[in-house]
């Protein structure tokens, strides 16, 4: 499984952190986005996608969930692309 923490937008101050993945156990790539926290508690999950068996199959598909939350850095699609192909569905 792959996991990469993506910083949010500056608009998106109520954000702490978006994190995407591959994870071949569900054969699915997943977002996570994770509000910003209050004191002393953990952040509360504001979307959670791929959660499900093949969910989320193409890097496009998931890029799109996550643009209006997180900047993407241009290698991270070829990162999940090689994670894909490193890690298949087990």
């Amino acid at each position: 499984m792959s996991r990469y923490s993506l910083k949010p937008l500056p608009h998106r101050a109520d954000l702490f952190e978006v994190a995407v993945g591959w994870d071949p156990g569900l054969s699915t790539y997943f977002a996570i986005v994770f509000g910003a926290p209050e004191i002393a508690c953990e952040p509360e999950v504001l979307l959670r996608r791929g959660g499900t068996f093949a969910d989320i199959y193409g890097v496009a598909e998931l890029l799109d969930i996550v643009l209006e939350f997180a900047e993407v850095a241009p290698e991270l699609r070829c990162r999940l692309d090689a994670d894909r192909s490193a890690e298949p569905t087990s």
